[in-house]
């Protein structure tokens, strides 16, 4: 059966995000159908020069992965006439979302106050470290530095065995916690938008992204407990690592039948006072039984039981198994010359398009086609306002 079209097909985004608090929720509303174009400086989002590099070292997966399915076009917004001309475009979209520090829009005269003057319905949001107002709103901030101050990095730390420093890392769960957010928040106020025809003003604060996923940590520090939660730890095999989740009864009783052990029910009771201690016991126990076993052997086992359980894997191996194959969870975007894999969107719709566009727009590629089409732009217009220096598009 055919699908309809994509959810957000006919939404207009001006996407002014840069790196991935932003530009990874406005690429889930491209996979939607939504009609985004990426605004990017002259030298282009800071994404477009992440390592690994290919062809020839002009073009970063990363940054495609992340902004695959926008148009771009680049424009100089130090330039007072580059304003005009955004504020013309702003006119005939329906979604504004940007990641500056709070108060650098603004002061380009592209501030939420500014644009409902050009667009009353405007649907405007900002994403930014702590906020666009408060003491702290002006810091700037990455995911690291998020990670670090919401409490994140010590809650991590305090589950930690022998570790007396907080543990080092790269990754950027703020950042992709926050652009999801804001493409919920979007959404939410285009539905709004479709009821009541007034648009909405959008303030996404990392920080208080984090605080909001460590509702455990929060209240165990509010209120006195004897911590009850367990290390949801590693458990060595003879070739790898195992994870293991015996949360609840029968999880457990499937667990110690699977490997031949009934009798650790008894042994190791994890419904009593010394549930932590008593875990720590089992999984000393099941580390006995799985160090004789592969990681594929106990996985195979243990699952056949019914106990939730992983062996660990390199994230190129979980875009291979059958899983995977079997939801057509990879597919294949090009830049350029080069073409690549990424998983597919986490957005399923069963009835209407979600997929991300197997397409990745250099810098600039699309000046010509926004402004022809959105503002009804010649040729030779745009070939004048790129001569003055106002539009920018990347060396072929």
């Amino acid at each position: 059966m055919k699908k309809a079209a994509g959810a957000l097909a006919g939404v207009r985004v001006l996407d002014f995000t840069g790196v991935v608090a932003g530009p990874f929720g406005t690429r889930l509303m491209a996979d939607l159908g939504a009609e985004v174009v990426k605004v990017e400086p002259p030298s282009g989002d800071l994404l477009r020069g992440a390592p690994p590099r290919i062809g020839a070292g002009k073009a970063s997966p990363y940054f495609g992965q992340i902004n695959c399915g926008k148009k771009s076009i680049s424009v100089d917004l130090k330039n007072p006439q580059a304003i005009d001309l955004i504020l013309k475009l702003v006119a005939e979209t329906d979604v504004v979302i940007q990641n500056f520090r709070p108060g650098v829009m603004r002061g380009f005269g592209l501030g939420y106050e500014d644009l409902v003057k050009h667009r009353p319905d405007i649907i405007y949001a900002s994403v930014s470290g702590y906020g666009q107002h408060g003491p702290s709103s002006g810091l700037a901030a990455y995911a690291p530095i998020i990670h670090a101050a919401s409490g994140y990095d010590l809650a991590v730390l305090s589950y930690q065995d022998n570790q007396d420093k907080p543990l080092n890392g790269a990754n950027a769960t703020a950042d992709y916690l926050a652009a999801s957010l804001a493409m919920g928040a979007i959404t939410a106020a285009l539905l709004k938008k479709e009821k009541t025809g007034a648009g909405e003003e959008i303030d996404i604060s990392m920080m208080e992204v984090m605080q909001n996923i460590l509702a455990y940590e929060i209240h165990e520090q509010q209120f006195e407990a004897v911590r009850q939660r367990p290390n949801y730890g590693p458990v060595r095999t003879n070739d790898g690592y195992l994870i293991v989740n015996p949360i609840s009864p029968k999880n457990f009783s499937d667990l110690a039948n699977a490997v031949g052990h009934p009798e650790w029910l008894e042994q190791f009771p994890l419904n009593t006072a010394d549930r932590l201690k008593n875990w720590a016991l089992l999984m000393q126990a099941l580390e006995k039984w799985t160090l004789k076993r592969s990681a594929v052997e106990c996985e195979a086992i243990i699952r056949a039981g019914g106990c939730p359980c992983s062996r660990y894997r390199e994230v190129w191996e979980s875009m291979q198994d059958e899983q995977a194959e079997s939801r057509q969870g990879v597919v294949e975007i090009k830049d350029g010359a080069e073409s690549y894999r990424i998983p597919t969107t986490p957005l399923r719709l069963m009835n209407s398009e979600a997929a991300p566009k197997p397409f990745v727009s250099q810098l600039g590629a699309d000046n010509l086609n926004v402004l022809q089409s959105w503002l009804g732009l010649s040729v030779a217009q745009v070939k004048e306002l790129e001569q003055s220096g106002l539009l920018f598009e990347a060396k072929k």
